[in-house]
């Protein structure tokens, strides 16, 4: 009679994957909200962005002051003998014409208004980083839960195969064959570990906080997400997305700019007024002057050429960044969809399927139908089938958390 070994190295349901495997009870488990908490709060990036921003402001402020007055002395004092010293003093203002402070101030505006939209780009593109890693540390921490259950039944199994090989039930190539499973399963579990452990470091680093130590995260991959259409979400991006509106700033702001150089041959007055008074003749006098620069040969023509061109650059830099967002968007749409698919494939096609002929290799195996090999087959594959299930509900959820940043989506999932 032939003694069945192992009844089941891998029989875990569908709903106990979708479920996920919650950590242990004395490991505390951040959230992903909690690690977006921790995200907005310490992230230098956007301590940086927020420091530019008052940058370009105090930059904007500066472009609209006035010049100050110079103490000007007209010529230069005449000092001898007490009948020969003339003295001279004034003030020389420059009047600034033709709006240019106004353009130098609008322009930096400009600029400043582009920091702040780049504040709102880096903070997506923040949240995006730490909604995969948190979700990829999610799936490592699943992946090791399953390894470690599937050397728990290698472990039970091979003892089983002692057992019996000792009491002559089985032969010595079944009880090497469980050994070998064994083996695989504690190098599975081995490899998984290390990359959890990386996987949580690199978390602690996308979140700003490195230092932090990550015990385990809690949540679940199979989460219900919204079916993203295409021509709308592109459509909103295209006009929406932060990037664009750094692009049609930069086309404003190079406006003003050109608008400054062609106004900068306008001549700006410098007026004096001053006091002067002359020993030898006993005389006081007021002094007044008007002087101004003559734009004779430069008409500042190559500036006003480099402008025009900073213009037509800017708004053409404006279509290939909706081209890229186009793109980066089209590709995380497939792969979305390729992820989505292939998640419904396995829960409605392949893991039952799986599942139902593992139960009856099984039950052929107990009565000696077939060997400990097609056995331990079916059961690899049926594992590889799960693994495969995590990194899907994976790969669909790191697109989806791609598609939210460029959307600009504040909750997600």
């Amino acid at each position: 009679m032939r003694w069945i070994v192992t009844l089941a190295f891998f029989t875990i349901s569908l709903t106990t994957l979708a479920d996920d495997i919650p950590p242990a009870p004395e490991e505390p488990s951040l959230t992903l909200d909690e690690c977006v908490a921790w995200t907005l709060m310490r992230h230098p990036k956007l301590t940086e962005a927020g420091f530019q921003i008052q940058q370009w402001r105090g930059t904007a402020l500066q472009a609209g002051m006035y010049p100050n007055p110079r103490l000007d002395s007209g010529n230069p004092q005449t000092i001898g003998p007490q009948r020969t010293t003339v003295l001279t003093t004034g003030l020389t203002q420059e009047i600034v014409t033709a709006g240019k402070l106004k353009l130098d101030q609008a322009a930096a505006s400009e600029a400043a208004r582009q920091a702040e939209w780049n504040r709102v780009k880096t903070r997506f593109e923040v949240l995006t980083l730490v909604r995969q890693e948190f979700f990829s540390t999610l799936a490592a921490q699943r992946r090791k839960a399953l390894l470690e259950r599937l050397l728990a039944l290698a472990e039970k199994s091979e003892k089983t195969g002692e057992d019996l090989f000792k009491a002559e039930r089985v032969s010595e190539t079944d009880v090497l064959l469980l050994r070998l499973e064994r083996r695989r399963a504690e190098l599975s579990v081995n490899t998984s570990d290390i990359s959890l452990d990386g996987q949580k470091r690199q978390l602690a680093a996308t979140m700003g906080v490195r230092e932090m130590k990550i015990d385990a995260v809690a949540g679940t991959l199979s989460v219900p997400l919204q079916d993203f259409a295409s021509e709308q979400v592109i459509a909103q991006i295209l006009y929406g997305n932060p990037t664009v509106q750094m692009a049609q700033l930069e086309i404003t702001r190079n406006q003003f700019l050109l608008h400054r150089a062609e106004v900068e041959p306008i001549p700006n007055l410098s007026v004096q007024g001053g006091f002067q008074y002359s020993y030898a003749t006993d005389n006081a006098q007021g002094i007044i002057g008007v002087y101004l620069n003559i734009p004779l040969w430069n008409q500042n023509q190559g500036n006003i050429a480099a402008a025009q061109a900073a213009v037509s650059r800017a708004n053409a830099n404006r279509d290939v960044v909706q081209l890229e967002l186009a793109k980066q968007l089209t590709d995380a749409l497939q792969r979305y969809r390729i992820a989505d698919k292939t998640v419904k494939t396995l829960e409605d096609g392949i893991l039952p399927d799986a599942l139902r002929t593992l139960d009856l290799i099984q039950k052929a195996y107990a009565v000696g139908q077939f060997d400990i090999t097609r056995l331990l087959q079916t059961q690899r594959s049926v594992f590889e089938a799960n693994i495969d299930y995590i990194t899907a509900l994976e790969n669909r959820l790191i697109a989806a958390a791609e598609i939210a940043g460029l959307l600009q989506l504040e909750e997600f999932p």
